[in-house]
């Protein structure tokens, strides 16, 4: 079974206990806190695979909790809140949560969720492989980075999921539906042009930083990942 490092950071302390007994079944590492405060304390010493993080906490919400780990880490974050309504969830999705869980919640549902982002973030391969290369190309699971000439690719948390998505699958043509089902979660929360938005700045920064590779747009199916063509070919 996995041993991947969970924390979960609830002011709540049955459901924590919940959480932490269920998940520690099912093999995975677990951490809980109920506080922001000795979250980031110990998040500054040792990052972990994922992080389930409820809004309402007694120090700081979630919402600035969240917006906190984002200023130096892409780790992958699901927010639980007993709120349902639709601005809670794209306000976290926003600040750059993964996902949203209301409660309550099944824990079985929760799990699911779990895996599914470390399957979209490339966890499931750490065990065994910490990156792809294709194309003279680098991607670095662990750092959730891009690489070419030993030159770091800048991009979001966003781009970086698109990209993986692409890059692992290029043999694929992606629908658009399942590009943002994938690195979204929640489709029903947000257009397609979103996806195309990040797809064309994606574009740039291959450009920008002279990647070997294009995103062909396949009309009425969606994108594909490509090596370039050489253009001194005939």
């Amino acid at each position: 079974m996995s041993r991947y490092l969970v924390y979960v950071v609830d002011d709540e302390k049955d459901i924590l206990d919940i959480i932490y007994q269920y998940l520690i079944s099912r093999g995975y590492e677990v951490k809980t806190f109920e506080d922001a405060s000795s979250f980031l304390k110990e998040f500054e010493e040792n990052e972990p695979d994922i992080v389930i993080l409820d809004i309402m906490l007694p120090d700081i919400d979630g919402y600035e909790l969240c917006k906190k780990i984002r200023k130096s880490s892409n780790v992958p974050i699901i927010m639980l809140s007993a709120k349902g309504e639709e601005f809670d969830k794209v306000l976290g999705l926003e600040l750059g949560s993964d996902d949203y869980i209301s409660k309550p919640f099944s824990l079985l549902e929760l799990e699911a969720r779990i895996k599914k982002i470390l399957r979209r973030v490339g966890k499931d391969t750490l065990k065994v492989d910490n990156a792809l290369e294709f194309f003279g190309i680098k991607v670095d699971l662990n750092q959730k980075s891009v690489f070419y000439n030993n030159v770091k690719v800048d991009l979001s948390p966003k781009e970086f999921e698109t990209f993986l998505l692409l890059f692992r699958e290029h043999s694929k043509v992606h629908k658009r539906s399942y590009i943002l089902e994938q690195v979204w979660g929640d489709p029903a929360l947000y257009d397609e042009r979103m996806v195309d938005d990040v797809i064309k700045r994606l574009r740039k920064k291959i450009l920008q930083y002279k990647l070997p590779i294009e995103i062909k747009t396949m009309w009425g199916l969606g994108y594909k990942l490509e090596e370039k063509k050489d253009e001194n070919q005939n």
